[in-house]
């Protein structure tokens, strides 16, 4: 008799299966891009390829209507959100021969997101920014732990690209053909600023309040509040709208104490 494997067990074989044969690997922590990275380069294939609008990357679907486009696996590497810092491990071994792509983003934007995630999408979280902030599990210094495994990593493997989320609002075109050009194309300029325009933050927003995407990771919490959204902000240092004074010194010192200066956010 066929025996199915649990749910959880299937959706991890199915994980490691994408990790070990995909040709590019985009790693980052939650919040901080990557679902816009995903749309931008999806935009780009489908015009570049001539495949139609609208399908959005996932691993080998586009790689298997265009032999051209590489297989990419988004990942987070790690069940993070629910781990301590002690529990982030520091063995990274299984990226060393790999093509990776590393997407960072400002600790203090991460996790003022990362809060409204857990609170307005997930509704798994009760409490205070502040007491999320400086949680155990799931806070700042998991985030600090995650960035510094990496920093120390990084050197180790065979071929890198590290990405800044603040670059990528600054001059979105030239970060896209950087990354294309690091995934072995010939990048076409006028397409890529196109594929930009159409993944404008207001665009993918709206196509978010009209429930036009079909995966459920991209609709709302609730439609009529704005921090439920999956494309909630954006912005460069929002994170001053909910964090002043004594309590944001206090995360800046963190933050030039212990985060691993090669990411330039102290």
């Amino acid at each position: 008799m066929k025996t199915l494997l649990p749910r959880r067990l299937r959706l991890k074989a199915n994980s490691w299966y994408k990790f070990r044969t995909a040709d590019y690997l985009i790693v980052s922590y939650p919040k901080c891009g990557r679902t816009w990275l995903r749309v931008i380069l999806s935009h780009y294939y489908a015009e570049r390829y001539g495949l139609q609008s609208g399908i959005l990357l996932d691993f080998s679907n586009l790689h298997y209507l265009n032999r051209e486009i590489p297989k990419i696996f988004f990942t987070h590497d790690i069940p993070h959100t629910v781990l301590t810092p002690q529990a982030i491990g520091t063995d990274k071994s299984a990226y060393f021969k790999r093509n990776l792509v590393f997407l960072v983003r400002d600790p203090r934007d991460v996790i003022v997101s990362m809060y409204f995630q857990r609170t307005r999408r997930d509704a798994n979280y009760q409490g205070t920014l502040l007491e999320f902030v400086h949680g155990e599990v799931g806070g700042l210094m998991t985030l600090i732990r995650y960035y510094n495994v990496w920093a120390e990593n990084l050197p180790r493997i065979d071929n890198t690209l590290l990405i800044k989320y603040e670059n990528m609002r600054s001059d979105t075109v030239a970060v896209l053909i950087r990354l294309l050009e690091f995934m072995g194309h010939a990048a076409d300029r006028d397409i890529a600023r196109r594929a930009v325009e159409t993944s404008s933050f207001e665009r993918m927003k709206e196509m978010e309040r009209n429930k036009e995407y079909s995966r459920s990771w991209l609709k709302p919490g609730d439609v009529n509040d704005e921090e439920s959204f999956k494309v909630r902000r954006g912005k460069i240092g929002g994170y001053s709208d909910y964090l002043q004074g004594e309590a944001l010194e206090k995360i800046n010192q963190l933050i030039k104490q212990e985060l691993a200066p090669v990411f330039g956010y102290q």
